[in-house]
């Protein structure tokens, strides 16, 4: 399966942005400020957003991309849908789309014909895209509600973990995903800053090895995101002697 990495980091850095996966050209996995590597014409294909969680790295660029799309989305009679769990809608609609930091476009240009609807998702419930595209969002642990995907098309499956730290949830859910082409899996911190990892419920390259020793079916390929550029080449560093050398992965 070819998933567009639109933006992968961890924090801000000149050579990309943060969260924004393209899955097909309608559809995109976060909306972080990766979102603006997209032209405007790509920007104008887009119909599904699905959100793993509401911290601000992974939404960033959703108020100004419906704002971009307005008249688009109303000459069209369509809006753009934001799939999520009911608590990142509940977020969002308090403290984004609320006419103070950001209009609420689920209410424009009227109520009966909004630019943005949500649809509340249930962690295992599959959502067909475009049928060509099933994703199925499964329970993680962070800090706020979030969810990762699982991403089946006719060429592989994709593990997206989302933001995570070691807990029994997480692997649970990445074992009953059972074998996947790829796992994109974040790993924030470096080693020696594991207890703001683990009170951030974010990974290290120790605890990202102790999750993945305890997955029973690895992944074919392990694609490792949300690297705090301060420490992106210590952890590069790090993962090196902590996953085994039998794993393909790489970080982005």
């Amino acid at each position: 399966m070819n998933v567009n990495v639109l933006g992968a980091s961890g924090g801000l850095e000149s050579s990309q942005g943060t969260s924004a996966f393209l899955l097909n050209p309608s559809t995109l996995l976060d909306a972080g400020t990766g979102v603006n590597q997209l032209s405007n014409e790509q920007l104008g294909g887009l119909k599904n957003i699905l959100l793993t969680h509401a911290h601000i790295d992974h939404i960033a660029s959703l108020p100004l991309l419906i704002d971009s799309l307005f008249e688009t989305l109303v000459s069209r009679r369509q809006a753009l849908t934001v799939y999520a769990l009911p608590d990142v809608i509940k977020a969002l609609q308090s403290h984004i789309f609320n006419h103070v930091i950001w209009p609420d476009f689920a209410q424009l240009p009227s109520p009966e014909q909004p630019v943005l609807r949500y649809v509340p998702i249930t962690h295992w419930h599959p959502y067909t895209f475009d049928a060509t595209v099933a994703v199925t969002p499964f329970p993680v642990t962070h800090g706020v509600p979030a969810c990762g995907y699982w991403i089946s098309c006719p060429t592989g499956t994709v593990g997206f973990s989302g933001d995570t730290g070691l807990s029994d949830i997480t692997i649970q859910s990445l074992n009953r995903l059972g074998a996947l082409d790829t796992l994109v899996i974040e790993c924030a911190f470096p080693n020696h800053l594991d207890r703001l990892a683990e009170s951030a419920y974010h990974l290290t390259p120790q605890r990202l090895a102790k999750l993945f020793y305890r997955v029973a079916t690895p992944p074919k390929k392990l694609l490792i995101t949300h690297l705090k550029p301060p420490y992106r080449s210590k952890i590069i560093q790090q993962l090196h002697a902590a996953l085994p050398t039998t794993q393909p992965w790489q970080a982005i």
